[in-house]
């Protein structure tokens, strides 16, 4: 038998909700700023403060959705801690035991944390070390999980009602030896997280791109509307046409980026090939649009 406990989400998932709508909303309200600004620097600073609370919002709405999913489900073989793409196995037989929240202090928690959602990591008096996966307001709603390497705090309804599910499964005595391990799937388990080298890339990309929306951006509104194109065929040509440059090096860095984080996880090698093209593509589209401005 399996029993499935479920936290009080309500608040957490709503609080992270109204972030994320937030930051979303934001994103459209500096996107029409810019869209609606003259074509200058200024425009590439509502932009790039754009596409920063985009980020920032699919954070939230990944937490958020993290919030929603937490649950533990106790069997006989032990604890598995459900949170978004992540899995917490506690093996049944290294629980040593249970202490209940109000016993000890409000523990300050570091990592994905906001009133109703608390995943991370704290110190706690006499527990040392503690993974939080809880939704407490207050210690009082907090158990923690005492094993021989780790600590883990949960919260639930009724820790006695906990108590008695757990030392009943463990009368009946462990079918599967499960390891003591923190499982990852699906976006939490590709490899990029974990590659600095391939994030360095990446960030070199988006940096370059940058670089050359702000030197376009910069240099737009003191050109004549016609202006020489080394590149161009016809050798003249209004200056609207300038702004293919960074257009392009968007789409491009879009697709780079995209295919780069995809296939990083079949093939590192690929990956950092991918991150490099879209870092050397933005670099030829910048010298393309300094040469054709001087």
């Amino acid at each position: 038998m399996i029993s499935e406990l479920h936290p009080n989400r309500a608040i957490g998932t709503l609080v992270g909700g109204a972030i994320t709508l937030w930051c979303f909303l934001f994103t459209g309200a500096l996107l029409w700023r810019g869209l609606t600004q003259p074509i200058d620097l200024p425009a590439v600073g509502a932009y790039v403060a754009a596409t920063l609370f985009f980020s920032v919002g699919c954070l939230f709405a990944y937490w958020t959705y993290g919030c929603l999913s937490m649950r533990y489900y106790l069997d006989r073989n032990g604890l598995t801690i459900h949170w978004g793409d992540i899995r917490q196995l506690i093996p049944m037989d290294r629980i040593q035991r249970l202490v209940p929240g109000r016993e000890l202090p409000n523990p300050r928690v570091t990592g994905v944390s906001w009133l109703g959602h608390h995943v991370g990591h704290g110190d706690v008096d006499d527990l040392g070390n503690v993974i939080f996966y809880a939704t407490h307001r207050s210690r009082d709603e907090l158990l923690y999980i005492v094993t021989a390497d780790q600590t883990y705090a949960i919260s639930v309804d009724d820790e006695v009602r906990f108590a008695e599910e757990l030392q009943g499964h463990q009368r009946l005595g462990q079918v599967v030896s499960l390891p003591q391990v923190t499982e990852r799937h699906s976006i939490a388990s590709l490899p990029f997280w974990h590659d600095p080298l391939a994030q360095l890339l990446a960030l070199a990309a988006v940096l370059a791109c940058t670089v050359t929306l702000g030197y376009v951006f910069h240099q737009y509104p003191g050109l004549p509307e016609s202006i020489p194109f080394p590149f161009a065929t016809l050798g003249f040509g209004e200056k609207r046409e300038l702004l293919s440059i960074p257009i392009t090096g968007l789409g491009l860095l879009a697709v780079n980026l995209v295919l780069g984080f995809a296939l990083h996880a079949v093939d590192r090698a690929v990956g950092y090939l991918l991150f490099l093209a879209a870092f050397g593509t933005q670099v030829t589209l910048l010298a393309a649009a300094i040469i054709t401005l001087n």
